[in-house]
């Protein structure tokens, strides 16, 4: 398959996605891939629900119902909790953070819905942002595509598969020296009640501000929180840019 290259255009934002929406692409493609038959399991202390082999650098929090704010490191400082109440997830982020979700433009051939939630707009690797979310509708089985991407495109690879508060992700990571690339992508029986599943994606070098277990800490504070439950969910609700709900 050839490389495609769209230019996602953004009333904010200026910023080329090209792998972004690389594979974004993928997801429209007939061709399956054959899922691992097997997975190794381990039982952490604490909990009686079984997941799968993490690595070290991995915070992995017990699912609970009940969101508690994390113990900030010295980096991040004092947090706070944002949730978005159309696309049904909450996260902690630093207080200073300006959080802003929108919709992306669909590429031709997808059919699906397709939601960018700007975390870190600082732009490194080729005008990629620092730390963000993706947040697409279950469909055409975007989410092989996904990992087939990330398995052919990152090198040297690292994968695992995590669970985070009842949520299965599988878990890509590539470091080059100081570069590092990290991709949590929810498996698609981890969707949320309305459809969605998301990929979080952050990248590092020598010129970042943060490390990467302050983005690790507060990815494990990413839950999905069911439709009747958002708006009474305490946090700050994530902003439109444009002031234009997603969904009208």
């Amino acid at each position: 398959m050839s490389n495609i290259k769209v230019v996602c255009e953004m009333k904010n934002y200026s910023i080329i996605f090209g792998f972004l929406i690389f594979i974004i692409l993928i997801g429209g493609c007939t061709s399956s891939i054959p899922a691992k038959s097997s997975e190794n399991q381990i039982i952490p202390l604490e909990t009686t629900a079984p997941t799968v082999t993490t690595i070290p650098s991995l915070i992995i929090t017990s699912p609970s119902p009940i969101i508690t704010l994390k113990k900030a490191t010295i980096t991040l400082g004092p947090l706070k909790t944002v949730k978005d109440p159309e696309l049904w997830f909450t996260m902690q982020v630093p207080e200073s953070w300006e959080v802003t979700s929108e919709q992306m433009s669909n590429p031709e051939g997808y059919e699906g819905l397709v939601y960018l939630t700007l975390l870190l707009n600082n732009t490194i690797h080729s005008n990629t942002p620092e730390f963000y979310i993706i947040t697409y509708a279950i469909t055409r089985d975007m989410d092989q595509s996904l990992r087939t991407n990330y398995r052919h495109s990152w090198n040297p690879l690292n994968e695992s598969t995590v669970t985070i508060n009842g949520i299965n992700f599988d878990r890509f990571e590539s470091k080059t020296n100081e570069n590092v690339k990290v991709a949590y992508v929810v498996r698609k029986g981890s969707a949320n009640e309305r459809g969605f599943a998301n990929v979080i994606e952050y990248s590092i070098d020598s010129s970042s501000q943060y490390k990467q277990e302050d983005f690790e800490s507060l990815i494990s504070t990413f839950h999905y929180v069911a439709g009747d439950d958002i708006k009474a969910t305490a946090g700050e609700e994530i902003k439109r840019p444009n002031g234009i709900p997603l969904f009208r």
